[in-house]
């Protein structure tokens, strides 16, 4: 049932941040000069629907950036708040997307207070999303991690 609930979660995110960027790439088309707050909520738009994809995702960075989104309650939380800034215009594809945050960011409210009915563990509930830690032996290693321990005297700058 676990598998069940993360894959069913995991399509709700996506489809929650394909909603929000769809809507905001809609909002463009209605853009005026005299609204520059439209502008920048719509922007706004963009790149928090991008980042619930790609927190879905694991993507490190994001994790380590937004690390509210590394739970069921974080994420719920941010549906939430991402509804409130959907309800603040008044047409119709804002409201219905905002009803729909709302309804994730319950279900996922309601995943983090039930996790025991599921039969998790207190750490795998408050954290559902954990990327590997470098204990393990396929964790992932970003990229940019430099192995010279600069606190022990690494190489000397010039």
């Amino acid at each position: 049932m676990k598998c069940d609930i993360h894959c069913a979660t995991k399509i709700l995110t996506i489809v929650c941040g394909g909603l929000i960027i769809a809507l905001a790439i809609s909002r463009f088309t209605n853009l005026s000069i005299e609204h520059p707050q439209q502008f920048i909520l719509t922007i706004h738009y963009l790149w928090m629907g991008a980042v619930l994809i790609l927190a879905e995702f694991r993507f490190a960075y994001i994790h380590q950036k937004f690390k509210i989104l590394t739970s069921f309650f974080g994420r719920g939380l941010y549906c939430f708040f991402l509804g409130t800034l959907m309800i603040s215009a008044f047409s119709p594809l804002q409201i219905a997307t905002a009803v729909v945050l709302f309804v994730v960011g319950l279900i996922y409210i309601l995943l983090q207070l039930f996790s025991k009915k599921f039969g998790w563990s207190t750490e795998e509930a408050k954290n559902p999303y954990q990327i590997p830690s470098q204990n393990q032996p396929n964790a992932y290693q970003p990229p940019y991690q430099s192995n010279v321990n600069f606190q022990q005297g690494g190489p000397a700058l010039k």
